[in-house]
């Protein structure tokens, strides 16, 4: 996400060209000790009521809807 609002690469006050995601990876390593992968940041989220309200749309579009939407 960094990457998207600051560019690949940042050049910094002595010329140096630095990658973004390694300052991102930096940051999150200080803050959290190691980068995270997928599953331990899934697990990690709590769930909230309005994640479970989901609605089946082909029930109220109708039968000729497409079920595999």
């Amino acid at each position: 996400m960094a990457e998207r609002f600051f560019g690949v690469t940042l050049t910094i006050s002595t010329g140096r060209i630095v990658p973004v995601r390694l300052i991102g990876e930096q940051h999150v390593i200080e803050d959290l000790g190691f980068i995270p992968g997928f599953a331990e940041w899934a697990k990690s989220i709590r769930p909230e009521p309005w994640m479970g309200r989901a609605r089946q749309l082909h029930k109220e579009l109708g039968s000729g809807a497409d079920k595999s939407v």
